[in-house]
Parts: structure tokens; C-alpha cells; sequence
């Protein structure tokens, strides 16, 4: 019944919004057929045929109730009929609505304006063509606070209890004129914001404090106007209520005889009942039910009850069971995800400790640098005295050596506080791997090191090639420092490249495990404990990782770096190359 009401009221807006646009229509073209009469011109000094023309417009139209206007060139009213001081001689020159039209904007225009004397006004502006020149306007005018033509489809033969305005496309209320426009968010202020919208529609809402149906229509000619119509709901579904309280009475005539027939078949039921009542308890409380204690006799539908009660049991009790197997995996799922909680805790705290420390290490680094620049400089004037000549041949290796070494941490420092900054492009990794052991190869002729390499022949994919070879050169150099063979090994896995670097030094302790990207954490007596954490900064910032392990060939240390490989293209032969020292 709602819906058959709201298609109803729909459809009467949409019906009072025609009636309306037919009297707009009428409005216009009178005026369109005045304006195109070659006697209508504005700049005439003799006015009679003017005159003549307007009064027969007025006399004859019931819907101009107020004055028809002739104004010139300029705004001014030149004639006015009928003849009414409010009018007569008046400049509208200033009005938007006549700027508009002296501008060249197609007539007619439908404008609301305040005049004194008269109120709210509804004014129909038609300009004057001569010549293809502006040569004045006509102007049809309504008092809205009269009976006009808005009277008929806002107020006669309106259901009771019906409330109606005239909306423009800002939601301004245009008729009737004694009304405020709606405050913001009321049910009034939502239904004219949807009629501004241009099409048809109902919807339910606040009004005067009880739901209502608001309909509403755009009433289209050359307007922009909307009709927007309210009733209670309660008025409207009355009958509804009435068939409500009509069944309630016949549902509860339905109650008082279930319960005398409950009354009557209590006692051939009860025995039965109760013992399923009490299974029931039983139930709840986690106990088996005593064979004893389970329902007999009755009538069939009471054993058929019965046998439902049994099934009911054993369901709840596989219930149960799944329940606490439910609950037992919950509580494991949250232990799990509550450790991932913590480690991701863990490494926000990592992640801010390391920014603190990156600041702090550039300011000390940009310190050390500008003091060992000093320093430098400082020794080899001291070198190019003559009278130094025996000190500086003895001090100036130690002295250069030890600026190196710091020149080493500072960059080492400087490395470590800055954002990894990784430029992808694309390398053959092997080749960045042959680089990188080929920078320590007179390290390792020093130290007395085997140094193989197993690599394929070539394997390219996208990345840093610079930062890939330092971590490398990191990694291989430890290795060297560390024992007297070492092994650098690439290969592929699924879809990343795996380069090892294992050695058969002293591996790796469990305290060093424990702290081994933690950054100035080393086990060199002149290490920086940098080196590590910068290549696990730079491994991430391409979506790999490094790996800590024991090398099962050579029983020292393994490091594996995982490398993401981006459109990587396999090597034409599997077989790696030849070991190379």
C-alpha cells in the first residue's frame, strides 16, 4: 500500500507540475507573439498603439494579474497597464533580470523579485528585437501574494493535510511567498535539494515532527522551477492502521484459544514434556542424559519428538567438540599473529633506532671528514720541509695509513646514514660478481687465499649494479680477512638469484649471530661494524635479504644473498664456469 501510495502522489505532483508548465507556456508565447508585433517598439514618442496592444494582453488574459510592462532601451518603464504608480516611469536598468536580457540572453526568463507595495513578484521578461538590435523589453508581472495562476495547481483539490511550494534550482522557496527557506537538514530542506536536481521523485522524511511523503516534479517551459508536495503518513495509511489493529484482535482471539486447548492436552502431555525438559537441562549443563530419564509413551508425535530430542543430543555434543577444536586453532592463530605483532613491533623500533643513528653518524662523519682534509693537508706541508726529512720518513706511513683507515669509516658512516637510493637498470649480475672479486684479488695474493668463483656465464636482470657489487666486494672481503678458502657461488632459484660466499674461517658465533646487522657491532679489531647493516639495507631496498649460515663444504661462514630477479634471462648453458682465483 506504501508503494501504490508513493506511485500515486508521484504522479499527482507530476500532473500539478503540467498544469502549471501548460500556464507558463501561455505566458511566454503571449508575450513572444507582443514582441514580434511591429507596433511594439519602445522609442516611439506617441505611445497609443502600444498602449492599446498591452491593455488587450492584460484584459484578456487571466493570468498577468498584476501589470504588463513596456520598458525602453535603457530600463524605464514607458508603459504600464494597467497604470500603476508602483511602475510608471520606473528605472530597471540596474536589475539583473533586464542586464541579462539587454545582454542578449534568449527570452523569455522567469525572475523573482521583491517590489515595494506589491511583495514577492513573478516577472516574465521578453526583450524587444529590432534590427537585430535590443531595443527595449516586455515584462508580464504576477503578484504571488494574489490569486494567480500558481493558485490553481498549489492550493485547489489538494487531499487533506497537503502542504505545497515553488522551488527555483538553489532551493530558494518561490511561492508561497510567506514562506522561509527550509532549514539545512530538515526533511523540507532534503526534498527541495532533490527537486533542484530536475527530475521526478518521492521520498519519506521528517515534517512537523512526523514521518511524511514529500513528491516532487520539474515544472520545465523555460523555467527551472519545481513543485514539491508533502503528506503525513498518517493520514495517508489511516486504513492501514485500522486492518493492523483488525488482525491484531483476530491474532489475539487466536492466542486465547491456544492457550485453553494447551490448558486441555497439559495433562496428557505433561509427563513426556517434563522429561525432555529436564534432558534439555541436562544438555545445558554438559551432562549425558540416563537412559531413565529419556521420555516414553505419549503420542506419536511425542515419540516422534523424542527421537528428534536424541539426535538433537548427539549433534550438540559433535558441537561441542568441533567448538573446542574451533577454539583450541583460534587460540593458536592468535599466539602466531600476536608474535608477528611483536616482531613488527620490533622492527619499527629497529627501523627508528637506525634513523637516530643515521643522523648521528653523518653529523660525526661530516666532522671527521673536515678534520682528517685538515689533518691531510697538515702532514704534507710538514713532509715538504726539509729539516722533517728524517721524522716524516718514519711517521708519514702511519700518519697516511691511519687517515685512510678513518677516511674509511667516515665514508663508511656516511654510507649508513643515508636512504638507500637504488637505480634499477639493467646488468649482468655475473659480470658485477666478477668485478667485485676481481677488486680483491691482490687481497687475497696477500693473505695467501684460494678465492673460486662458480658463476654462470652470463645472467642479466634489472637492478643497482653498483650497490649489488659492493655488497658483494663486503661480503668476499670478510671472507678473505676470515680464512684461507673461499668459495663465491651464483646460481638460480625459482625467481630469484642466490650468490654465496662461504669460507672456512671460525664461523660464526651465537653472540655474533645475535647482533650481526645491529649497526657498530664487530668482531675486527679495527672493524667499523658497519658493513653488514649497509649491505642488509641495500639487499631490502631491492626486496631481497641476506642469509647468515655454516657452510657445509668448508665449515666457516656462509652468507646468502636472495636477489629478486626482474625479467631475467637464463643462461644458454647451466654448466657454471670454470673456477678462477
Amino acid at each position: 500500500m506504501r508503494r501504490e501510495l508513493t506511485t500515486e502522489h508521484e504522479l499527482f505532483a507530476e500532473n500539478r507540475a503540467f498544469a502549471l508548465r501548460d500556464n507558463f507556456v501561455i505566458l511566454e508565447d503571449e508575450l513572444k507573439r507582443l514582441a514580434l508585433l511591429p507596433e511594439m517598439t519602445a522609442g516611439d514618442a506617441d505611445f497609443l498603439q502600444e498602449e492599446q496592444i498591452l491593455a488587450g494582453a492584460h484584459e484578456n488574459s487571466v493570468l498577468y494579474n498584476t501589470a504588463v510592462l513596456l520598458l525602453s532601451r535603457d530600463g524605464v518603464c514607458v508603459r504600464s497597464v494597467p497604470d500603476r504608480s508602483e511602475f510608471r516611469g520606473k528605472a530597471f536598468g540596474d536589475r539583473p533580470w533586464f542586464a541579462a536580457a539587454r545582454s542578449g540572453a534568449p527570452g523569455p526568463s522567469f525572475r523573482v523579485t521583491d517590489e515595494p507595495g506589491l511583495g514577492r513578484t513573478l516577472k516574465i521578461v521578453q526583450p524587444l528585437i529590432r534590427g537585430k538590435r535590443f531595443a527595449g523589453a516586455l515584462v508580464g508581472v504576477i503578484a504571488l501574494a494574489e490569486d494567480n495562476l500558481l493558485t490553481p495547481a498549489l492550493h485547489e483539490n489538494l487531499p487533506r493535510d497537503t502542504d505545497a511550494v515553488l522551488v527555483d534550482e538553489t532551493g530558494q522557496i518561490i511561492y508561497p511567498s510567506d514562506r522561509a527557506r527550509a532549514a539545512e537538514g530538515s526533511g523540507w530542506a532534503e526534498a527541495i535539494a532533490a527537486a533542484a536536481r530536475g527530475a521526478s521523485g518521492t521520498l519519506t522524511a521528517e515534517a512537523n515532527g512526523q514521518s511524511a511523503l514529500f513528491a516532487f516534479s520539474p515544472v520545465h517551459a523555460e523555467t527551472r522551477y519545481a513543485v514539491v508536495f508533502s503528506w503525513p503518513w498518517r493520514k495517508l495509511t489511516a486504513n492501514l492502521e485500522q486492518q493492523a489493529l483488525a488482525l491484531g484482535g483476530i491474532l489475539l482471539f487466536g492466542l486465547i484459544l491456544a492457550a485453553i486447548a494447551g490448558v486441555l492436552l497439559a495433562g496428557y502431555l505433561a509427563r513426556p514434556l517434563q522429561a525432555l525438559a529436564s534432558g534439555a537441562i541436562r544438555i545445558a549443563r554438559g551432562e549425558p542424559v540416563p537412559a531413565a530419564d529419556r521420555p516414553r509413551g505419549g503420542t506419536e508425535e511425542i515419540a516422534a519428538l523424542g527421537g528428534a530430542f536424541a539426535d538433537m543430543e548427539k549433534a550438540i555434543r559433535q558441537r561441542d567438540q568441533e567448538l573446542r577444536d574451533a577454539a583450541a586453532l583460534l587460540e593458536q592463530r592468535v599466539r602466531d599473529r600476536t608474535a608477528e605483532l611483536l616482531a613488527t613491533q620490533a622492527a619499527l623500533v629497529d627501523a627508528e633506532r637506525f634513523a637516530a643513528m643515521g643522523k648521528t653518524s653523518a653529523a660525526i662523519a661530516h666532522e671527521l671528514k673536515n678534520s682528517l682534509n685538515g689533518l691531510g693537508m697538515a702532514v704534507e706541508l710538514i713532509a715538504h720541509d726539509p729539516s722533517n726529512e728524517a721524522r716524516v720518513a718514519r711517521l708519514r706511513p702511519q700518519v697516511t695509513g691511519e687517515i685512510a683507515r678513518l677516511r674509511d669509516v667516515v665514508d663508511s658512516l656516511l654510507s649508513f646514514s643515508r636512504s638507500p637510493r637504488i637505480d634499477r637498470a639493467p646488468v649482468d649480475l655475473s659480470g658485477v660478481i666478477g668485478r667485485a672479486v676481481g677488486l680483491l684479488s691482490e687481497l687475497a695474493d696477500e693473505r695467501g687465499v684460494d678465492l673460486k668463483v662458480n658463476v654462470p656465464p652470463t645472467l642479466r636482470t634489472r637492478c643497482d649494479g653498483h650497490k649489488v657489487q659492493g655488497v658483494v666486494v663486503n661480503l668476499v672481503k670478510n671472507a678473505i680477512e676470515a680464512g684461507k678458502h673461499v668459495e663465491v657461488t651464483l646460481r638460480l632459484s625459482d625467481s630469484e638469484a642466490i650468490i654465496e660466499v662461504a669460507d672456512d674461517g671460525p664461523g660464526l658465533s651465537a653472540e655474533a649471530r645475535a647482533h650481526l646487522f645491529e649497526p657498530f657491532f664487530t668482531t675486527k679489531p679495527n672493524g667499523t661494524g658497519l658493513g653488514l647493516p649497509t649491505s642488509h639495507r641495500f639487499m631490502e631496498a631491492h626486496g631481497g635479504r641476506i642469509e647468515a649460515d655454516t657452510s657445509a663444504a668448508l665449515g666457516g661462514a656462509l652468507f646468502r644473498l636472495r636477489l629478486p630477479l626482474e625479467a631475467a634471462d637464463a643462461p644458454a648453458e647451466k654448466a657454471p664456469e670454470a673456477p678462477r682465483a
